[in-house]
């Protein structure tokens, strides 16, 4: 009798037990799939984080009108780190803890990417970058819960360095970059790259204004002083405003030239004002110059249809980012983040920025090209483009796996 007693006991447990699983199994497959945007929407880095941003929140939209991800809605959480590397860590933090996220993005200052990337590590918790883009956090401070899904920065660097050294004219070069992790390490592998490619040419001092200086003209005079035939600059958003606008009236564009990273976005704000010659860009997913690839002309409509006007380099990857990860999640049937790392690289994703996209696993790097050209102030779209673009493969732009581990051990 007591051996009844205690096998229906034991029953009456196991079958509450198997009735709790079941029931959370199904509020868990009821809960949305969160997505942690952590990004610099206020400070330097506002007008490309809000583009950004408005890329992640279309793909939202129509991921969630297609189903959502493994039939879970998607929910967006939006937090503002204002461009602080230690704002970034904690708000990334608090996300993790008290919101539950299942993936972090939406980063671009590169020290905040850094910042972010180690919360990410101390956590587990995936995080993926489709604006900041040190490729420091691809090579020595690499942990295996990151993935870039854009360029590095040293990709972007070796791009400009190609164009720069295509022109036999061009003898003297003055290197310039924001005075922060991006700029110094965009410096240095542009003037390392070059001075490969062009022994011959003569590789000024690098300046370095402050992050977010609107008063460019010491640097531009200082720049200039050398006489160089050409520089390069990596800068962005109202910095690289300035300096173009007040580069023209200290007759930079008539002295010498300019590269730099010259996105979608920096074109619309700097309009009429930019020069009709001697302006050079690079740049990272420029729509008029993916209009052949899937879906591209699709989202250019929708994102105009939303936002109203045409979509920065930042709103492109901040789609295909959040498409590509929903792309990861399909394929390994999970968002647990050990399914999610393993899924990323093992997929080939085409997007927006083209067809074969991958992620290399011993770096976290997406294979994404680069683009350069020279700058038509007379386009059709109403605001300067890049024309005579030349696309710059992954494949050819990205350190091997033995020049990574070289950097990696000598970190070390």
């Amino acid at each position: 009798m007591v051996d009844t007693q205690k096998r229906r006991l034991l029953l009456s447990i196991a079958t509450g037990v198997a009735a709790t699983m079941l029931a959370g199994a199904a509020f868990a497959a009821d809960d949305p799939v969160k997505v942690g945007f952590v990004g610099g929407l206020s400070g330097p880095c506002g007008s490309l984080a809000e583009s950004n941003l408005h890329g992640v929140e279309l793909a939202v939209e129509q991921l969630n009108a297609g189903g959502g991800i493994l039939g879970r809605q998607v929910e967006l959480i939006k937090r503002d780190s204002k461009t602080k590397p230690d704002e970034g860590a904690k708000l990334a933090r608090e996300v993790i803890i008290n919101e539950d996220i299942d993936v972090l993005t939406g980063v671009c200052s590169s020290s905040v990417m850094l910042a972010i990337s180690a919360v990410s590590k101390e956590t587990g918790t995936p995080f993926y970058s489709t604006l900041g883009n040190t490729q420091k956090a691809n090579f020595e401070s690499y942990q295996p819960n990151f993935w870039q899904t854009q360029g590095n920065a040293m990709m972007d660097a070796n791009a400009a360095a190609q164009l720069v050294a295509s022109h036999e004219e061009w003898k003297s070069v003055t290197p310039m970059g924001f005075d922060y992790e991006w700029g110094h390490t965009s410096v240095k592998a542009f003037t390392e790259t070059l001075a490969q490619l062009r022994p011959d040419m003569t590789i000024n001092d690098p300046i370095y204004p402050k992050i977010g200086e609107k008063n460019m003209s010491p640097y531009i005079t200082a720049a200039l002083s050398k006489k160089p035939d050409v520089v390069f600059a990596a800068v962005f958003g109202g910095g690289l405003v300035n300096l173009v606008k007040q580069g023209t009236g200290f007759g930079l564009f008539a002295k010498s030239n300019l590269v730099t990273l010259m996105t979608v976005d920096a074109m619309q704000g700097i309009g009429k004002s930019m020069p009709s010659s001697n302006i050079y860009g690079v740049a990272r997913a420029p729509f008029n110059a993916l209009m052949d690839n899937k879906g591209t002309a699709e989202f250019v409509d929708a994102y105009k249809a939303k936002y109203g006007n045409y979509p920065a380099d930042w709103a492109v990857s901040g789609y295909d980012g959040l498409m590509f990860y929903a792309a990861a999640a399909e394929a390994a049937g999970s968002v647990e983040p050990a399914a999610i790392l393993k899924s990323i690289t093992e997929i080939s994703y085409d997007g927006l920025r083209g067809d074969g996209l991958t992620v290399r696993g011993f770096d976290g790097q997406m294979n994404t090209a680069s683009y350069t050209g020279s700058v038509d102030t007379n386009s059709e779209y109403g605001f300067p483009v890049l024309t005579d673009i030349q696309r710059f493969s992954g494949e050819d732009l990205m350190l091997s796996e033995d020049a990574i581990t070289a950097i990696r051990n000598a970190a070390n």
